[in-house]
């Protein structure tokens, strides 16, 4: 499956919504996916310490992952979500519960804040997205109490994990020597989707659940749009994009199937020790060595030969408020495509040495995934951003935080895991 298919976004629309036509359109929405929702919004799904999951929470959640997918919202494709979906919410619910307990919230200026960078990754304003919701039935509420309990679990994560991860030297040089030997240092831009395996009795429900995400992917869902549905791995919330890795940093089933695959490629289910992975190959590239190079995106707004200081000024505004709006490559990506002019987008591995020298000097300050500030260039202003960088040699600083993240992701699922053994979860499905 090519990937050009996989990455696709919805539609624009404009109708303004008010709340009362979005609880409308919800409710009404529900006969084609569930008739028994229908008939009954408020029945307990699932009871999660008491705490209820009711058919109306499941049915929107539902909705909004095949919305999300571009998958067909037929009631197989329904159905064939709903088990993965349930599940993420009950997750999410003794997530946050946990995070109750603590008393550590999400800030909503964040939840905020992620819910406008995830409208202008779909390339719409926070209002068109509002309105592309209530077009197709989902109360916005559905998708801000997601981003809210994954911000919550992100800080409850942070406060109680983090302070007892430590890597040390010997596990960083282990790591690097991997790297090393591993393929040649061949590198490869992949995507994940991971759904964890507590238990024997579980593998096979999971598998189960896997391969028919597998199938909707093949017939043209999205695959980080389903990430951020079902995906139970902190990529999750960057639709499971793990970057540009060598196949040392991979488990060692992972990895053998991915050395396998073609850009473009979706692998089968992947059972590991810990859950099932399904993985998506976007690039794959020889690393650098002894030459500094960057993957570096530009949006630029072009000025013709002798612009006028105004034309000047009007394309700096217009840059800075592109920058203002850029939280990742992702956001990028879609702002140059959305607003940007001929020469933006994804301007490829750049060597750094064969740019003038006032850019040498701003990309080797540029921290990855991080706008930089306007800058005139030849052919316009521009907003460069680094998304990602090889100077020739292993970033040791790199490893080290990978290695944090990896063993912090391997507690939190652990975690996770100790709360759904103590928990008294009732599915009423």
């Amino acid at each position: 499956m090519q990937l050009a298919r996989v990455f696709r976004r919805p539609r624009r629309t404009s109708r303004r919504p008010g709340l009362l036509a979005l609880l409308t359109a919800a409710f009404l929405g529900l006969a084609w996916a569930e008739p028994a929702a229908a008939q009954n919004t408020l029945r307990a799904a699932a009871v999660v310490n008491d705490e209820v999951i009711s058919m109306l929470d499941l049915t929107m959640r539902t909705r909004l992952a095949l919305l999300s997918a571009g998958i067909q919202p037929s009631r197989e494709n329904f159905e064939r979500m709903q088990p993965q979906v349930l599940r993420t919410l009950i997750d999410e619910r003794l997530q946050a519960q946990e995070a109750q307990r603590l008393d550590i919230v999400a800030e909503e200026g964040q939840v905020q804040a992620a819910f406008d960078s995830l409208a202008n990754q779909n390339r719409m304003t926070r209002q068109a997205f509002l309105d592309f919701l209530q077009r197709n039935s989902v109360l916005p509420t559905v998708m801000l109490d997601q981003i809210r309990a994954s911000l919550a679990w992100r800080n409850v994560v942070n406060r109680r994990l983090r302070p007892d991860v430590d890597i040390s030297d010997d596990e960083v040089d282990e790591m690097v020597a991997r790297i090393t030997n591993a393929s040649g240092g061949e590198q490869f831009r992949v995507y994940e989707i991971f759904l964890a395996i507590d238990n024997v009795v579980q593998e096979q429900e999971v598998m189960a659940t896997a391969q028919k995400l597998v199938e909707q992917l093949r017939a043209g869902a999205q695959f980080p749009a389903v990430a951020r549905q079902v995906s139970q791995s902190p990529t999750a919330s960057v639709g499971g994009d793990l970057g540009w890795v060598s196949l040392g940093q991979l488990p060692e089933e992972v990895a053998e199937t991915v050395a396998q695959m073609r850009p473009g490629n979706l692998s089968p289910p992947i059972q590991t020790f810990g859950g099932i992975y399904i993985m998506a190959l976007r690039d794959r590239r020889e690393r650098n060595v002894g030459e500094a190079t960057v993957d570096l995106k530009q949006v630029l707004f072009a000025l013709p030969a002798g612009a006028g200081e105004a034309a000047v000024q009007d394309a700096l505004a217009n840059a800075q408020q592109a920058r203002d709006l850029i939280q990742n490559c992702t956001d990028a990506e879609l702002l140059a495509q959305q607003v940007g002019s001929e020469g933006s987008g994804d301007l490829g591995n750049v060597k750094v040495g064969d740019l003038p020298v006032q850019l040498q000097d701003i990309l080797n300050d540029l921290p990855v995934g991080k706008p930089s500030e306007p800058v005139r260039l030849s052919g316009g202003v521009g907003v460069l951003v680094v998304c990602g960088r090889d100077d020739g040699t292993i970033d040791r600083n790199q490893v080290y935080e990978r290695l944090i993240q990896q063993r912090l992701a391997l507690l939190a699922r652990r975690y996770l895991r100790d709360l759904r053994r103590q928990a008294n979860v009732d599915i009423r499905l």
